[in-house]
């Protein structure tokens, strides 16, 4: 091993043990055309040093990347989700024809993507019944900006099938938030 390289992974080690984070990547551009030598010393190393224990952050990340709580108490009750969504439409004493939107909320709200916080106590109350858990135990935490990655999409910016309607046809008007939405959403 060259002077260079021996430099490099000596600096790289000293990083380590002062807790800091490794670039690995600028380690090797700074390597330059010997970068193949030193890519194998590096890997050998991190496989042999001593690992730190994970961040809150990075723990609260990794554990971001799990199915989410509510969907993970549901699975382990066996249920599906149509009996907890006949759970809440029971609960709360909506019409039938209301149990199709209750369906699409609840999924979203299962998923991670319908923000929790508005979701009125009765639904909460039907749905932690059901599940017998808590509400706390069932929401994901919110992660903190710096951590979390960007979202894939945001539950306003979902598809509608409407835009595969011709140019020339009208979308219809959107229906007046009812009842459904005002479980789900709040009263915006």
């Amino acid at each position: 091993m060259t002077t260079e390289l021996e430099t490099l992974l000596d600096e790289l080690a000293r990083r380590h043990a002062r807790g800091e984070a490794l670039d690995v990547e600028a380690t090797l551009r700074q390597a330059g055309a010997r970068a193949d030598e030193l890519a194998p010393l590096i890997e050998a190393f991190l496989e042999r040093a001593p690992r730190g224990a994970p961040s809150d952050d990075a723990l609260a990340y990794v554990r971001s990347l799990d199915d989410p709580p509510l969907l993970r108490a549901r699975v382990a009750k066996a249920l599906r989700v149509d009996d907890v969504v006949d759970a809440i439409v029971t609960a709360c004493e909506l019409r039938p024809e209301a149990r199709a939107k209750v369906r699409r909320y609840y999924q979203q709200l299962e998923s991670g993507v319908l923000d929790p916080a508005p979701v009125a106590a009765s639904v909460w109350d039907a749905i932690t019944t059901l599940l017998g858990r808590s509400r706390a135990s069932l929401v994901a935490p919110r992660l903190d900006a710096k951590v979390a990655p960007s979202p894939m999409f945001r539950a306003d910016k979902l598809f509608e099938p409407s835009a595969l309607q011709a140019p020339s046809a009208r979308p219809a008007e959107p229906d007046p938030p009812d009842e459904v939405d005002a479980l789900f959403l709040g009263d915006e």
